[in-house]
């Protein structure tokens, strides 16, 4: 009866529903129809509840959030439901487009409405023929392609204050998953949500496995027609703040995951076949086999494998329906010469078998890190492959993918990832992946100003040297510039500093691979970089390299926990030569601050003939808790503080009095030509 009178409702109001069928867009193709049999509707209230958060001073308004999944029977279908309401005439043109996205190798998309609420009467506004189709590839910039097409919907006439309502569904699901995946929602967001859903469907007898994160919602899971559902559902949530930097495993939402009992050993029995042991390889790579297994060594044998497949495999991941987790053959890759993350992983883990080193693929999360410890094991959890090796008694973590690497590949760190799954029988958890103890990751720079003796002039002279994984970051960057753009960057930016300068040549550089140690030399000549003070010269200078390592989070007070920075030294040393009889009017002074992340000092040292400041800064955390934020804030307002300094001198009487002659005879220069013009 209730469904008669609503049909009858929207009669009246003069809605037409667009007609059912299948509509073709070039190669792809969607539907329109009614929802899925299994979907349970949710009524849209009339009115927005005077006390529930959201109801003023809001640009968006999220009406109804809805997730509904039937895993039963080995399908994979799920059904959306968005309906949301712009408050802000700026928003019109974010909300008169939806977007939806799907993979037309393994996915159907039905689109069941497309509606408007104005004045209390709901409009359909689902017209089949201006809905398109374009395979985008969003992801081609970062060289993947995925085969993932976009339906686009452009509502006409949207105003503030319209109510928008879209219901979808998408039927299938990747089968090189085979099921081994999870249904999750947020129950929170940056907009106030009135209703948000979570409800998945699974054979009767099935076992699942629950996660919540954020004092989520309990999902209620119960036995019903024959079938076992899990069910969740949150009211009235207010606008979550997201306070930026956070560390990689941790997200601010509320959020509950839901999936099949598993264990992280049922994901690896999964993984194993994707990876079979592979037989002849092209002739040229039988070859550099051939030649690797004379090093003396496992770790130099490691090493020219890994270069090999990291700097002469191009990564580019053609990621389409079964691709998007099933690898290429060793050979293929090699020969095509190039692969993404799981292709060149399958390539090394070969070559190394064939060397004698124990290696395997390893499963890890570049989107939550170790945070994925406490999610249900799935396939899908993960979204990145590298490569666990057994070097003697090391384990050694390293990632085909990188470019440019340099030193021992024992040093390479990637316990960005936090924790991995190594794909291998008999593993049956996660497994933590720590930083090496061995490697020293440094940037520090030397600064040298050499004045002339009357100070108008001063040679600079500057040498950075990365250490580590900052050497590795280093020799990428500038290998994708040319060197007279790096030349002119560079010298402008002591330009911005000094005013006039001049560069004596292009920067130099010297690359140590063996050690990952890369120096890069710059010389200027500063013209007039000493101000006047009346008898006193002073000389501006900045401890550049912990401008970014000291810049301040956007969110100070928190809820969640700061991400600062990967551990590291940063080290400036600036060297001021003093000019004959120049004296400095200042004394020598040091000053040390610290926080539960890191460690800083600045002293000013005077000696004869010059002065120097040494700033030192070691990080020591990664993250810090929301309860020691303000501290460790506060202490790196004092870095920030300390970072610039002018240095003040006081120049002998001569040099005093030929700079205020030359001074006075600059200004009758100006003056008689500004008289001359006139």
């Amino acid at each position: 009866m209730r469904m008669l009178l609503g049909v009858l409702a929207l009669l009246l109001a003069g809605v037409t529903y667009a007609q059912e069928g299948e509509y073709q867009r070039g190669e792809y193709r969607f539907k329109v129809g009614p929802e899925p049999a299994f979907v349970q509707r949710h009524e849209v209230p009339a009115a927005w509840e005077a006390d529930a958060p959201g109801a003023t001073g809001v640009p968006w308004r999220y009406w109804l959030y809805d997730l509904q999944s039937d895993n039963r029977g080995g399908r994979t279908q799920y059904y959306v439901e968005h309906v949301f309401e712009p408050k802000s005439a700026s928003l019109l043109g974010e909300a008169g487009r939806f977007q939806i996205q799907f993979n037309p190798g393994y996915q159907q998309l039905a689109i069941h409405r497309v509606e408007l609420r104005r004045g209390g009467q709901w409009q359909s506004r689902l017209v089949p023929d201006r809905i398109s189709l374009a395979r985008r590839e969003t992801a081609f910039e970062q060289d993947m392609a995925d085969g993932e097409v976009t339906a686009l919907i452009v509502l006409d006439d949207v105003r503030v204050d319209d109510v928008i309502r879209i219901g979808f569904s998408i039927t299938g699901g990747n089968p090189v998953l085979a099921g081994n995946t999870t249904d999750s929602m947020a129950f929170g967001w940056r907009n106030p949500v009135l209703d948000t859903y979570l409800r998945v469907l699974y054979d009767a007898g099935s076992q699942l496995n629950v996660q919540r994160e954020n004092n989520a919602p309990v999902p209620v899971i119960r036995d019903v027609d024959g079938h076992v559902e899990s069910q969740a559902h949150r009211h009235a949530v207010p606008a979550y703040v997201y306070e930026d930097n956070y560390p990689l495993w941790y997200q601010p939402y509320p959020m509950v995951r839901v999936a099949l009992k598993r264990s992280w050993g049922d994901v690896v029995d999964w993984a194993l076949p994707l990876y079979p042991a592979v037989g002849a390889l092209p002739p040229d790579l039988e070859a550099n086999i051939a030649q690797w297994r004379k090093l003396g060594t496992p770790e130099a044998k490691l090493k020219a494998a890994l270069r090999a497949v990291q700097d002469q495999i191009r990564y580019f991941g053609v990621e389409m329906g079964e691709n998007s987790h099933r690898p290429t053959p060793p050979a293929d890759t090699w020969t095509r010469r190039y692969g993404d993350c799981k292709d060149k992983t399958y390539l090394l883990v070969t070559l190394l078998g064939r060397l004698g080193i124990p290696a395997v693929p390893a499963l890890v999360s570049t989107s939550r890190g170790r945070g994925i410890a406490d999610f249900t094991p799935a396939a899908s959890v993960f979204n990145h492959v590298i490569v666990r090796a057994q070097v003697g008694k090391d384990t050694v973590w390293v990632d085909p993918t990188l470019t440019a690497e340099g030193g021992d590949p024992r040093d390479s760190d990637q316990s960005v990832y936090g924790v991995a799954l190594p794909v291998a029988k008999g593993v049956t958890g996660l497994q933590e992946i720590q930083a090496p103890r061995r490697s020293s990751v440094e940037v520090v720079i030397n600064e040298r100003y050499q004045p002339s003796a009357d100070g108008r002039e001063v040679a600079l002279k500057v040498e950075t040297v990365y250490q580590g994984w900052t050497a590795n970051e280093a020799r990428r960057s500038f290998a994708s510039q040319r060197i007279d753009e790096t030349a002119r960057r560079y010298a402008d930016h002591y330009r911005q500093r000094f005013g006039d300068v001049s560069p004596m040549g292009a920067p130099t550089f010297d690359d140590d691979k063996e050690s990952n140690r890369l120096k890069v030399v710059e010389q200027y000549v500063l013209r007039m970089p000493f101000e006047n003070e009346g008898a006193v010269k002073a000389l501006d200078v900045y401890a550049e390299v912990l401008s970014k390592a000291s810049e301040l989070p956007p969110s100070i007070s928190r809820a969640g926990p700061l991400f600062f920075g990967r551990p590291l030294r940063y080290r400036q040393e600036m060297q001021v030569d003093l000019p004959e009889r120049w004296k400095p009017t200042f004394h020598a002074e040091g000053e040390r601050y610290s926080s539960a992340a890191f460690a800083y000092s600045r002293d000013v040292q005077v000696d004869p003939g010059s002065v120097r400041l040494v700033y030192d800064m070691q990080v020591l955390a990664q993250d810090i808790p929301p309860e020691k934020v303000s501290q460790h804030v506060d202490e790196l307002r004092k870095v920030r503080d300390s970072l610039s300094a002018r240095l003040r001198f006081q120049p002998p009487a001569d040099v005093q009095r030929e700079d205020r002659d030359a001074r006075l005879k600059a200004l009758l220069k100006n003056v008689m030509e500004e008289g001359g013009a006139r």
